[in-house]
């Protein structure tokens, strides 16, 4: 796929304790760098192919902590969930091989599983820790579903 050029339309914003880690473990899943963007405490990384208008912000916790709210702590990823990063895959084989390269680059293979892997919901979706324990699940939209989009439409359920 060729590369976008264009600005990101959305940016995450996450701490890390070694941004250079960091981007070395996100590069290994195929994100890219903006080096206009970066410097020593921040890395910017572009997620890959139909996810890539989104912009990954790394920052040491330091610089994470001059954007956060005043007198707040920067959170344990491994102790404290915030937030869950979902990324779009085409196919099953392509959420299997996200995890296969997140574990090989040092990550962890499903720190939480989906029952039956989201298949209730027409999905296929496993899930990553990064090298600071922000969870991370891939999902692909199989089977006509909706990729948690409908979940609970006409239930009375959000």
């Amino acid at each position: 796929m060729a590369s976008n050029t264009s600005a990101p339309t959305l940016y995450l914003n996450i701490h890390t304790v070694s941004p250079s880690a960091s981007a070395a473990f996100f590069t290994s899943l195929n994100f890219t760098t903006i080096p206009a963007y970066s410097d020593a405490q921040t890395q910017s990384l572009r997620l890959p192919g139909k996810n890539s208008s989104v912009c990954l912000m790394v920052h040491s916790h330091e610089r994470f902590k001059t954007f956060i709210r005043p007198g707040t702590d920067v959170n344990d990823a491994r102790k404290n969930t915030e937030v869950l990063f979902s990324i779009a895959a085409e196919t099953k084989a392509q959420v299997d091989e996200w995890v296969d390269l997140a574990v090989k680059a040092g990550g962890e293979a499903d720190p939480y599983v989906m029952e039956g892997n989201g298949a209730s919901m027409g999905m296929y979706v496993r899930s990553f820790g990064d090298l600071d324990g922000h969870i991370w699940e891939v999902v692909a939209v199989v089977g006509g579903g909706q990729g948690g989009c409908g979940v609970g439409e006409g239930k009375g359920e959000a």
